[in-house]
Parts: structure tokens; sequence; C-alpha cells
């Protein structure tokens, strides 16, 4: 149990990290409704077993600067609510009827403060029924240059300014295909099917019935250091 919490706990913060980067576009029309993401891991050395364990999708819900992703791995539920004008993320926690609510640590892995750049290629496939261009990102920096970040995004379903503070605040739209490292192991993210429509206020809100814990008195609360 110890090793299964502090893996979740792990990619559950590099998740919320992530997604806050590559859901981050400029102002304008935001997007309500989910989009629903197929999660694979391309050239992990892990044994299925333990790939098993990870999560294998996400819904993202979105509604003008909030959204709601949901996730489960290996018995275990979650969902990370987001709060651009405020300024917020809480973890929701469910694992076997016990259900806790989180903060991360302020400044945890936060992301890079430089200024991303983002080039945007001739290169186009469809993915959930959406026409996405491919998009390279870097930081300016020799490295970053030689191995940018490739995205494929859309400009159909309509542009957001859900999150802050981020490393792709510059994308022109909504990804839809990318990937990101978790330690060194590749995870890729695809949209595979993308529903419009409002999505309820209650869906943001911290359910009455969750008790709130820091991330180490979890980690405590099951054994860990």
């Amino acid at each position: 149990m110890k090793n299964k919490i502090s893996l979740f706990l792990t990619i559950s913060f590099v998740l919320s990290t992530g997604l806050s980067a590559v859901f981050a576009q400029r102002p304008g029309s935001p997007f309500k409704g989910t989009i629903n993401y197929k999660i694979t891991y391309p050239d992990s050395k892990m044994e299925a077993t333990q790939l098993a364990m990870l999560p294998q999708t996400i819904k993202v819900r979105m509604n003008g600067n909030k959204a709601r992703i949901e996730m489960s791995m290996s018995g275990i539920n979650q969902v990370i609510i987001m709060d651009a004008d405020q300024q917020s993320t809480v973890f929701l926690v469910d694992m076997m009827g016990q259900k806790i609510a989180m903060k991360p640590n302020k400044g945890a892995d936060k992301p890079s403060g430089k200024e991303p750049v983002v080039t945007v290629t001739s290169e186009t496939k469809e993915i959930a029924g959406f026409a996405c261009k491919k998009a390279e990102i870097h930081f300016g920096d020799e490295k970053s240059k030689a191995s940018p970040m490739i995205v494929y995004f859309t400009e159909d379903i309509g542009n957001n300014k859900l999150f802050y503070d981020n490393e792709y605040r510059t994308l022109p739209g909504i990804p839809m295909e990318f990937f990101y490292k978790m330690q060194g192991m590749n995870m890729y993210m695809t949209a595979v099917s993308v529903e419009k429509g409002k999505v309820s206020a209650k869906e943001f809100e911290v359910p009455s019935d969750y008790k709130e814990m820091t991330p180490e008195q979890l980690r405590q609360s099951f054994g860990g250091n």
C-alpha cells in the first residue's frame, strides 16, 4: 500500500502540473464541455503489472476558467479541481471509501518561467473528428530547441484562458495529442472524444464528506515517510 500511495501521489502531482500546462490558452471563447483522453506509456520499461496500475484514461471537464480532471488507478479514484480565477488546485482522493481533499504544497513542481516559443508547422492530422495542427514548443535555449515539445492542437473547439503560471500559455488552441515525461517515462495522451455542452458548477465544488489533509499527512496515514 505504501508503494501504491507514493506512486499515485507522484503521478497525481505530475499530471496536475502537466495538464495545467497544456490546457493553458490565450484569452478567447472558453471551451465548455468534456474531452476524453487515453493514456499510453511508450518506451516504458515497467512490468505489465506495474503499467496496469497507472492511469489509462483521463476525463477533463471544462467550464469557463474552471476544470475538473478525473482519473483512476488500481482502485484509487481522483479528481483534480482547478480554478484560474482563484489560482487554486484541489485534489479529491477516494481510496477504498476513504475520501480526502488536499492541496499541493506551494511551489511544488512549478513550471519554468521562461516564455515559451511556439512554432506552428504545416503538418496536420485528424484527432477525435477535429482538424489539428502540429506545434513545436521550446524556451529559447539550445537544449529545448534541439528537442522541442510536440503538440497537436485544434482551434475549432475554441480558445480558453483556463490555467495560470504554465509552460504552454502561448499555444493558440486546445491540445488534442501530446506527451510529457514523468521521472523519465513518456506519457502519451490522445483525445478520443469531445462532448460540447455546459458543465454544472457543482462539478467544481469540494464535497462535504471529504477530509482535508496535506500530502505529507496522507503519506503518513498509509505508512509513508
